[in-house]
């Protein structure tokens, strides 16, 4: 498949990122799960599927050896950094800062839980890591297409019994975004329609069960990306650019959104008035967001990105 090229396409997928990273964040807010754990347990079904399906779709195995380590690189360090940072901070910090996690270990736990069995949000990069190194060393040194794609499912559902932290429930959302491009499909082509959202509802109102390794999970994250696609021409263009700006910086947002998140709760009672937590959690997105992005500066500014991601992790507006 060629490189894609076009600007909309990537704006449209930018977008997604976009909405989808907030998403993340607001589910992650504490009061916000409080007061609607079904809305919670929706969102969670399918927002990380939707990005790990994006990833997915616009790896290339095409890229050298050189290329592809580098890429890898910006997604295991800064993995195994912050993962060290989140458990070293829940484990001396969770009792007074409320974490849902915890962490008593000493350094083999703490070297268990980075090679097996990570917690927080960076589950992501770990299940990432693994799948772009399996995926491109099958596509690059064994077959490549569809029976490249077929033996790295075999090779990754093998490993997803061993490494518990790498659940088969997310790795094939990743293949699913690399069949997408084994395919020369356009995910912002064909999974775009002005009804995805009238599906997504449906599928909400009459699903027995929501959850990602089910017919709802596929239906929900399709018709989500969908109706995010189809979206971005029936808004302003200044709101769009605005979710395509959050989308570029989805990746600084999930590495430093944990770090904020859990501080949101210690100003949660001045909101007391507002019993629905709305107001709060509007607040509460808008702050975690900004401060991400406030890192991802200052990291770029003291050369702390190129260290760790081996690039730059700020993008501008």
């Amino acid at each position: 498949m060629s490189e894609i090229k076009s600007t909309e396409r990537i704006k449209e997928i930018d977008m997604a990122k976009g909405l989808l990273i907030l998403l993340m964040v607001a589910y992650h807010l504490g009061l916000f799960n409080t007061k609607y754990p079904h809305a919670c347990q929706i969102i969670h079904t399918f927002v990380m599927p939707g990005f790990l399906l994006i990833s997915g779709y616009l790896f290339s195995v095409n890229k050298e050896p050189r290329k592809f380590l580098k890429g890898l690189y910006g997604i295991f360090v800064p993995y195994v950094v912050f993962e060290i940072v989140y458990l070293l901070g829940v484990g001396m910090l969770g009792k007074f800062i409320g974490a849902s996690n915890t962490f008593d270990g000493g350094v083999l736990t703490l070297l268990s839980n980075i090679a097996f069995s990570p917690i927080g949000t960076y589950w992501y990069l770990h299940t990432m890591a693994i799948c772009l190194t399996v995926y491109y060393i099958v596509n690059r040194y064994v077959m490549k297409g569809l029976s490249g794609i077929l033996l790295s499912s075999v090779i990754l559902f093998a490993l997803t019994i061993g490494i518990t932290g790498l659940k088969w429930e997310n790795v094939i959302y990743f293949l699913i975004g690399a069949l997408f491009r084994n395919a020369n499909l356009m995910i912002n082509e064909k999974l775009k329609s002005p009804i995805s959202i009238l599906c997504f509802v449906l599928i909400i109102i009459f699903a027995n069960d929501i959850s990602r390794l089910s017919i709802t999970g596929f239906g929900l994250t399709l018709t989500c990306l969908g109706f995010i696609f189809d979206l971005k021409e029936r808004i302003p263009k200044r709101i769009s650019d605005y979710i395509s700006y959050i989308g570029r910086n989805s990746f600084a947002i999930l590495l430093f959104s944990p770090l904020f998140t859990v501080a949101t709760k210690f100003y949660a009672p001045i909101f007391a008035f507002d019993n629905s937590a709305i107001l709060w959690t509007v607040i509460s997105l808008a702050l975690v967001v900004s401060l991400c992005l406030l890192c991802a500066m200052l990291f770029d500014r003291l050369s702390l990105s190129r260290i760790i991601v081996g690039k730059n992790i700020y993008s501008k507006l």
